[in-house]
């Protein structure tokens, strides 16, 4: 999943303090204004984006989870306060989460425990990301 968060942070990591704008999410929105630096390249950037640390969003998260998981989730959390903050830490989030934050790397964990590893890497190939 390619943001424009994310390309703005790969131009600005392999052009620092350059003039652009980047209209929508795709390299052929970006408008280049800096007179001292040159545009990058696509591949620059595609290289830039592959060393980003990853974004997910909590609704595209959410939309991974079906009804079994959701069970699960839900056994799990009603006997344990922790987990049941955790969960609604979660649910409340409305900004962008960066895989390599320790509370996304806590919540994945839960949810290694609770859905086991073979789906968590379905959800993590789904989305995009890969949580170490």
């Amino acid at each position: 999943m390619m943001i424009h968060y994310d390309l703005v942070q790969a131009i600005e990591s392999i052009r620092p303090g350059a003039k652009f704008t980047l209209r929508g999410d795709d390299i052929s929105g970006l408008e280049w204004q800096d007179a001292t630096q040159s545009a990058p390249t696509s591949d620059e950037i595609l290289t830039a984006l592959t060393a980003l640390p990853k974004l997910v969003l909590p609704q595209d998260l959410m939309a991974q989870f079906t009804t079994d998981d959701a069970a699960k989730i839900q056994t799990f959390i009603a006997g344990n306060t922790q987990a049941w903050l955790l969960w609604m830490s979660f649910t409340t989030q409305k900004d962008a989460m960066l895989t390599t934050n320790d509370r996304f790397k806590a919540g994945w964990s839960a949810l290694v425990t609770i859905l086991g590893a073979d789906r968590t890497n379905e959800i993590a190939s789904a989305l995009g990301i890969t949580v170490t």
